[in-house]
């Protein structure tokens, strides 16, 4: 554990340091949004400017995400967890989210998020014969709770030629698929790069995440720690649409039950995805998750993800 902690403040420290340069830029005007503000001069990727949100002093974010099962049955009211994550959710669900979001300086706004989780949505029976998968779909299906209060914090910035957003959140868990196994906390660092290689429509980067979770009883089998390095590609098929891929290469993953300093690496997945600009402040991403070395359409995930900013 103390290796843990050394490890989270050492994230906070960094992610607070760069805040405070942040905190030299003047905060912006209420609700003014100009075509040159400072964030979207540094800031041109379309995901990362829906996923900071809005230009405004105050304003108010939707998030929408569906996780569904696989392409080969996509009505099964299971997801396969194809990456073998102890913290995986593992029936289909639907989430939705609002959040209120100040922006302190022009580069550094600080969120508070909540909506609704519900469990297979879609479902009323499942066929399985994994006993513990089935006690959870008896336990949970076709229930709404209250979906994961988040507070999170984001700095944008740009170095060099790459874009840069880095991000803080703290989780209290309350969906009812992670709840029941034991988590209940979520405390995650993320540092996003982006790069657009000059005069082409192509994109790369990666985001480097460490996430630690708090636990509400003992469950050897949960995960405390996860450290992640997702490479990703982007390509600009015109003025509304984009194609994205992000690997998931190196994810490693602590179980409670391991000794300390022991990890062991997730399957390697790939996600591909295609991102949909409604306006700047309105992206649609449908996208797919697979195992590159084992692809089958049963091992095939699909999901759907939609940002909403308001104000």
């Amino acid at each position: 554990m103390a290796t843990v902690a050394s490890t989270l403040l050492c994230g906070l420290a960094l992610f607070f340091t760069l805040s405070s340069f942040a905190a030299t830029e003047s905060a912006p005007k209420k609700n003014a949004v100009s075509t040159v503000d400072k964030a979207d001069q540094l800031i041109t990727n379309r995901r990362l400017r829906a996923d900071t949100g809005s230009l405004s002093l105050w304003s108010v974010s939707t998030g929408f995400t569906y996780q569904g099962g696989s392409l080969a049955e996509p009505k099964d009211a299971q997801r396969p967890n194809i990456v073998k994550g102890a913290d995986a959710l593992t029936l289909q669900n639907l989430t939705g989210d609002i959040g209120v979001r100040y922006r302190v300086t022009k580069l550094f706004s600080i969120t508070g998020s909540t909506g609704v989780f519900w469990t297979t949505p879609f479902h009323d029976s499942i066929k399985t014969k994994n006993k513990k998968l089935r006690n959870q779909f008896d336990e949970n299906h076709q229930k709404l709770t209250l979906n994961d209060p988040m507070l999170k914090g984001t700095y944008v910035n740009k170095y060099s030629y790459f874009q840069s957003v880095t991000q803080l959140r703290l989780t209290l868990i309350t969906n009812n698929q992670q709840k029941l196994d034991g988590y209940q906390g979520n405390y995650y660092l993320s540092q996003n790069f982006m790069h657009q290689v000059a005069d082409t429509k192509f994109s790369y980067g990666t985001n480097i995440a460490v996430q630690f979770y708090s636990f509400s009883k003992e469950n050897s089998a949960l995960t405390d720690q996860i450290f992640g390095f997702y490479p990703s590609v982007e390509y600009e098929i015109n003025d509304k649409l984009n194609f994205r891929s992000v690997f998931g290469t190196f994810v490693y993953q602590h179980l409670r039950s391991e000794e300390s300093g022991t990890y062991e690496k997730r399957k390697v997945y790939q996600s591909l995805g295609l991102g949909i600009l409604l306006s700047r402040d309105i992206f649609l991403y449908p996208n797919i998750q697979y195992i590159p070395s084992d692809i089958r359409m049963d091992r095939t995930n699909i999901a759907l993800t939609a940002n909403i900013n308001f104000f």
